[in-house]
């Protein structure tokens, strides 16, 4: 995005309005009032409760029915999963791949396929939600809250010269994408505006009165977010932060971080006996297989290396297994007769 794009969004983003110009005839469009917004709310829970009487299905029945007609599977599940991990797996390799350009644009690549897979797959599921009690109480809600807050002028817009459906698809067509409004919540000349804001000289948005945008609330987040990378202890380069996809890793990385150590410090306060706590490893009970992936998250690449070994061992042998059956164990046993035997010479 060029300097003056920038500028002409970050106007735009702290007047709170957006101007919409069909057959000759501009309309702006607010953000809602308080008192809009439970308009809205009312208009959505009344359509709602018609969509009931007319017994139209649910998002869920909608899901079920889909299932039954093969139009969804649980392989279609599967393949959204799959591509939620290949995405989180693919950001931390590119932020890894950092200082290697040529693999770096090589993962980047693979990362915008897989967002297009994806995007392909939410698309399927949800393309007759429209139809449902949900759906349809939701652009009801949305048609009020539009209608609600056009004008020309200060005066209200009646609607009479352009439809209401034009102005709510164009109203959509202007909210900033997620990369732009990254790209705007850490570059000049809003990083001035938000950094001024500490100091009470500037109002950052002029629609006082009004709810803030949709636009407003996802550059205030990102913001904050981009402060709180600054501050950290582990704050990555520049050319990190100013990168969507690597940023995205580094985050991945410091939540998988921050899991670990949780982790590890329940488990460290659930184990009371002092002998225990102390040895090199702890034998923990899972409830459930979240329990389980919470603590197997806990253990280290050596550990994670050991568990698989051991796993190998005891399948190989129909589900048994002796302590000395394990190779590490076998490892320790060597190591402690070798220090052993040089104790004796040093003796």
């Amino acid at each position: 995005m060029k300097q003056h794009e920038r500028e002409y969004f970050v106007s735009r983003l702290r007047s709170g309005v957006y101007y919409i110009t069909h057959n000759n005839i501009t309309v702006k469009v607010l953000s809602p009032t308080i008192e809009d917004e439970f308009r809205g709310n009312e208009i959505y829970r009344i359509a709602y409760e018609q969509a009931l009487d007319e017994e139209l299905m649910t998002e869920e029945e909608l899901l079920e029915w889909m299932r039954y007609k093969e139009l969804w599977t649980e392989e279609d599940d599967q393949k959204i999963k799959g591509l939620e991990k290949d995405l989180e797996r693919l950001k931390v390799e590119i932020f890894k791949a950092r200082n290697n350009e040529s693999l770096k644009e090589r993962i980047r690549k693979y990362i915008r396929a897989g967002e297009d897979q994806l995007e392909q797959q939410h698309a399927k599921k949800l393309e007759n939600v429209a139809n449902t009690r949900e759906g349809i109480a939701a652009i009801e809600k949305t048609m009020e809250i539009i209608r609600l807050c056009t004008f020309i002028g200060n005066e209200p817009f009646d609607f009479q010269s352009v439809e209401l459906n034009h102005v709510v698809q164009s109203y959509h067509s202007l909210m900033l994408s997620a990369s732009e409004g990254r790209e705007l919540a850490r570059t000049e000349p809003w990083r001035s505006v938000w950094l001024l804001n500490d100091t009470n000289t500037v109002n950052l948005f002029a629609n006082k009165g009004r709810e803030l945008t949709i636009d407003q609330k996802n550059v205030l987040v990102w913001s904050r977010m981009y402060d709180n990378v600054q501050e950290s202890m582990e704050c990555p380069n520049d050319e990190v932060i100013e990168d969507d996809d690597m940023l995205d890793g580094w985050f991945i990385l410091q939540k998988k971080k921050q899991d670990k150590d949780k982790a590890e410090r329940e488990i460290d306060s659930s184990v009371t006996n002092s002998k225990i706590s102390n040895s090199d490893e702890v034998f923990v009970m899972a409830g459930s297989q979240k329990d389980a992936d919470r603590i197997n998250s806990t253990n280290d690449l050596t550990g994670q290396m050991v568990k698989r070994q051991r796993m190998a061992v005891i399948e190989a042998q129909g589900g048994e297994a002796k302590d000395l059956d394990f190779r590490d164990q076998q490892l320790k046993v060597r190591r402690q007769a070798n220090e052993q035997y040089k104790g004796k010479f040093r003796s």
